[in-house]
């Protein structure tokens, strides 16, 4: 099952968060030798780690970490574009319909076991990363790939170069940008050639948006509660004193004249009294 981790849900998902950036530091600085990462006790992060992205993570039934990808709205900051533009030929992708797809990884025990044969886990990612992207609107992922990988991507995925191959300025390696079209026709085709015919993801939404008309009941009752002047707080007290007065004035019986009196303070500390007088009040 493939669990989307975003800005709203990534408190249910601490302890995956940080293997994740554990197996980062492991995989991309250790074992690759990109030594110009940071990495801060054993964990990989970068700038953008941030609200925008989004974790996609294959997860077992233990919740432990299959495999996992880093996507990012190219309509903000993301890798690709603005770290590493000199893989890319032409304008950079901007737009809220492409996502930029980076820090993919798979564990060793569920990676593929021959060439020619995608490893399980392998598969369900792919799914859902497409179904991520229909359920966003996206028309089409960017991402920077070893060419290793380019051929085995398109015999699942429409996939197009974005710029030349260019060998890693650190660590080992060559990559290239390309560009993945994306979209219900593309996930229907990778369910085809995977087999899984079924929905993958799993996402635990945030708060929904609110309606117009909540979010000006919450403003109206936060203006309420602003503090007061000390003038204003004088006349509430007055107020408050002036009602004490007037029910101990009063015999139990009177409940009618009691109930009133109650009435009209409430009024008053509700700003509908207005100006008048205590003696009106």
């Amino acid at each position: 099952m493939i669990h989307v981790v975003t800005i709203h849900n990534q408190h249910l998902y601490a302890r995956q968060l940080d293997d994740m950036f554990r197996m980062r530091h492991e995989f991309y600085v250790k074992q690759r030798g990109w030594d110009d990462l940071v990495s801060e006790n054993g964990r990989e992060t970068d700038e953008f780690d941030n609200e925008h992205a989004v974790y996609l993570m294959n997860l077992d039934r233990y919740g432990q970490i299959l495999a996992t990808f880093r996507l990012n709205p190219t309509n903000t900051p993301y890798l690709l574009g603005d770290k590493q533009p000199e893989y890319l030929e032409g304008d950079v992708p901007r737009s809220e319909e492409i996502w930029d797809l980076t820090r993919w990884m798979v564990v060793p025990h569920a990676r593929r076991k021959s060439a020619g044969h995608i490893a399980d886990a392998q598969k369900v990612l792919l799914c859902g990363v497409m179904e991520f992207a229909v359920s966003r609107g996206a028309t089409a992922l960017t991402c920077l790939m070893d060419t290793v990988f380019y051929e085995r991507m398109a015999k699942v995925w429409p996939v197009s170069p974005l710029g030349p191959a260019r060998r890693f300025e650190v660590g080992n390696g060559e990559a290239m940008a390309v560009l993945i079209e994306a979209g219900p026709h593309v996930l229907a085709d990778t369910r085809k050639k995977t087999g899984i015919y079924g929905s993958v993801v799993f996402e635990i939404e945030g708060l929904a948006a609110l309606a117009e008309d909540e979010l000006q009941k919450r403003h109206d009752a936060v203006e309420e509660e602003k503090q007061m002047t000390p003038a204003e707080l004088n006349r509430v007290r007055e107020a408050a004193d002036h009602l004490v007065r007037e029910l101990q004035g009063l015999t139990p019986t009177n409940v009618d004249a009691s109930i009133q009196a109650i009435d009209t303070f409430t009024r008053f500390i509700r700003g509908r009294v207005g100006s008048r007088s205590l003696e009106d009040a």
